[in-house]
This record gives C-alpha cells, sequence and structure tokens, in this order.
C-alpha cells in the first residue's frame, strides 16, 4: 500500500536484493501503467480486476514456465493467495508463498486501534470502527477503494458477506452453495505457504490477520478454531497436516524489517 512495483527505496529495492541474492529471475507485478498509477492502484481500483491482471502477466512470462515462488509484503499477501487460488490450475504454478503482515482475516479498524472487545471499546476507535464499518460495503466505497474490499465488520457481518466482493469469495466464506472448491484444491498444492506476522503490529487491526485468525468483537478466535479450518474451506487443513503451513514472527512493526534480516529469515530459509 503506498508502493510500487518498482520503487528503488519500497519493493523495488526487495526484488533487486532477491535477484543479487538468489541470482535468478524476479519479476514485481504492476497493477498500474506508470509508478504512479501504480501507486494509486494500491488504493483505488478493483482488486479482482487486479488480481486477474497479475495472472496474465505470469502466465504470459515464460521464464516462470515451471513455476515460481511468490512474496507478497503486506495487503500483496492476501492478493498474492488469490492468484494461486484462482490461476493456480491454469498456470504457471506458485510453488511457495511467503506473505509477510497480510491481511487475510481483513482488517476490523483503522490502524492503530487495538482489537479490545468492541462493546468496551471507546472514544476515537470506537468511533473509527463505526464509520468505517458504515462505510466500507456502501457500492461505490466497495467498489473502488482497495482496503474497503477486505474491510470485516464483525459486527457487519451478513452485510460483509454479501456486499463486499473480494475477501469472502478468497476465503470460501458464502456458504456451500457458492464455495468454489478449486480455490481449496490450488491453494493446497502449494508446496509451502509461510505465514509471517509482525511482533509490534497496529497497522493491520488485527495484527493476528496474518495468521488468518479473526477478532469476533469479543475475542480473537485463531485459526484452528475456525470453520475456515476445520471444514478446509481453502486447504489450509491439507497445507497443515502435511507440515506445509508455517506460522513466523517477523520482530517490530508492520513492514519495518531490514533487508538484511529478510536475507536471513526468508531468503535463506524458505526460498533456496
Amino acid at each position: 500500500m503506498g508502493d510500487s512495483c518498482c520503487s528503488p527505496y519500497g519493493i523495488g529495492a526487495v526484488a533487486k536484493y532477491l535477484q543479487s541474492r538468489l541470482g535468478v529471475f524476479v519479476y514485481s507485478i504492476a497493477t498500474g501503467s506508470s509508478e504512479f498509477t501504480d501507486v494509486l492502484s494500491s488504493y483505488w481500483g478493483d482488486v479482482n480486476d487486479q488480481v486477474a491482471s497479475a495472472c496474465a502477466q505470469l502466465r504470459n512470462l515464460t521464464q516462470l514456465s515451471g513455476g515460481y515462488n511468490a512474496v507478497g509484503l503486506s495487503q500483496g499477501g492476501q492478493f498474492l493467495r488469490a492468484v494461486a487460488e484462482r490461476c493456480q490450475h491454469t498456470g504457471p504454478r506458485m510453488h511457495t508463498l511467503i506473505t509477510l503482515g497480510a491481511q487475510h482475516q481483513g482488517v476490523m479498524n483503522a490502524p492503530g486501534c487495538m482489537s479490545l472487545p468492541l462493546n468496551n471499546s471507546h472514544g476515537t476507535c470506537h468511533l473509527m470502527q463505526k464509520l468505517l464499518g458504515a462505510g466500507a460495503y456502501l457500492p461505490y466505497v466497495r467498489d473502488h477503494v482497495v482496503q474497503a474490499q477486505y474491510f470485516k465488520d464483525p459486527l457487519r457481518l451478513p452485510q460483509y458477506l454479501s456486499a463486499n466482493p473480494f475477501l469472502p469469495d478468497i476465503n470460501n466464506e458464502r456458504g456451500p452453495g457458492a464455495r468454489n472448491p478449486v480455490y481449496a484444491d490450488n491453494l493446497a498444492s502449494l508446496a509451502r505457504l509461510v505465514l509471517f506476522r509482525f511482533s509490534e503490529d497496529i497497522t493491520v487491526v488485527p495484527r493476528d490477520s496474518a495468521w488468518f485468525s479473526f477478532f469476533d468483537g469479543e475475542r480473537l478466535v485463531p485459526l484452528q478454531e475456525q470453520p475456515l479450518y476445520t471444514e478446509d474451506w481453502i486447504g489450509l487443513k491439507r497445507l497443515d497436516q502435511a507440515g506445509r503451513l508455517v506460522f513466523e514472527e517477523a520482530p517490530g512493526q508492520h513492514m519495518q524489517f531490514s533487508l538484511d534480516w529478510f536475507g536471513s529469515n526468508v531468503v535463506d530459509r524458505y526460498l533456496r
């Protein structure tokens, strides 16, 4: 969010580091036609269209004909998971997916507003949660604001399920009749799914969304206690039982890591 695919001080630096450390072809996905529109598209656009564009870009890269590993930073984590779920069977095949600080179970409040029981919260954060919940599912907002497309209000779950155009779909939450079994088979086909949570993350609320935990308004519900896992809606249970689902923690605030840390804890451990 707020970065472009090739910024020398952001994602571009990570891509250049990966290329030099591993000596492999690295491709950074753009969702805009210029640096300005690429940055703008991290706030404004249709995420489903962006995922479809990413699938098409990857399909046209002959360098990836044998498959590839993927790294998703922040919201790019759930967007790349959508690529795996929707496009794995059409190729190229994703082998390992690593996400850092992703919002796999969405966000439910503004950055800095901690996940307290909603009936005990007060002040600015309580007001922000109410305003965001009231606005996120309005047609114009949900169709154009990227972050609204993964806003999951625990007090408005029916509205979330019916109106949110992106996250309920990739999490297969809309009920048995609407569930897409291809998503589960595709994600379960990964060699490994690695989920990094930032230990002091206050940007992602709740921070444990990076591990698929969901704050239900009263408490944080771990992945393993949710139907998403127990009924294996998207293949996570299969991955976990096969030892291919990994939970990791990164120190510090959201996306505040050095390239040295990234090399030792991500590249050397999971990309070699």
